[in-house]
């Protein structure tokens, strides 16, 4: 299926002076590539898939999405961040990481996590049926008002750890039962604080709990001042 996409984009599309690197069978279903460690990416499949300029393996483009095969409209946009690329716009365009670095420097932040430490945490509290959480990036001015489900938080899935500052976990687990349209739901209330600090604890994670809102905060970055 992948290659059939490949092949329509190879015939579809102008690479300019990049290199087309061969279908592969991966994620990265169409991907050119430029000095500088720049490239243009494809990912997905036939039903869904995104693309995007990237530096040093980092998006540094706007990301855009197509359904169903890439259309014509989808094929324009994607011509337009090739020839984008070709002229050097994302040569000094600035990564994640980029960003992140700034943001620590400027704010004089100390590291309280690593990907594998948030990885075992999450692997772990995602089992907990009608776990919600909430979190705050670095690149986020505003912090978020209310709590959702982790289960449906599809972001997080491919989110680079890295850049959370704060994620907050309920020690509680809610779940509604509906009586009917016109009557408010029953709710069923579980207390899981034990089961929280356990996990947090078998990974050595630092964590700060809150008594009168059965809250735990772990932190990705703490002030040094």
């Amino acid at each position: 299926m992948n290659e059939e996409i490949y092949n329509s984009l190879r015939n579809s599309l102008n690479v300019r002076s990049g290199i087309l690197q061969p279908n592969n069978e991966s994620d990265d279903i169409f991907q050119i590539k430029w000095s500088g460690n720049i490239a243009f990416t494809v990912r997905g499949n036939k039903k869904y898939g995104w693309f995007y300029v990237e530096r040093n393996h980092q998006q540094v483009s706007s990301v855009f999405r197509y359904r169903n095969n890439p259309d014509l409209r989808s094929t324009g946009i994607m011509q337009n961040l090739i020839d984008e690329a070709e002229t050097g716009k994302y040569n000094n365009k600035k990564t994640l990481s980029d960003k992140i670095r700034d943001v620590i420097e400027q704010r004089q932040l100390t590291s309280c996590m690593n990907n594998t430490k948030w990885r075992e945490m999450l692997d772990d509290i995602i089992e907990i049926p009608n776990l919600t959480i909430r979190y705050k990036s670095l690149l986020d001015e505003a912090e978020p008002e209310s709590s959702w489900e982790i289960a449906d938080d599809e972001s997080l899935r491919y989110m680079n750890l890295s850049e959370i500052e704060w994620f907050k976990i309920d020690g509680v687990t809610r779940q509604y039962f509906r009586k009917g349209l016109l009557l408010n739901p029953d709710i069923s209330e579980e207390k899981i604080k034990d089961k929280i600090e356990g996990i947090l604890q078998k990974h050595s994670i630092y964590y700060e709990y809150e008594e009168d809102t059965d809250v735990f905060t772990v932190f990705g970055y703490k002030s040094n001042i």
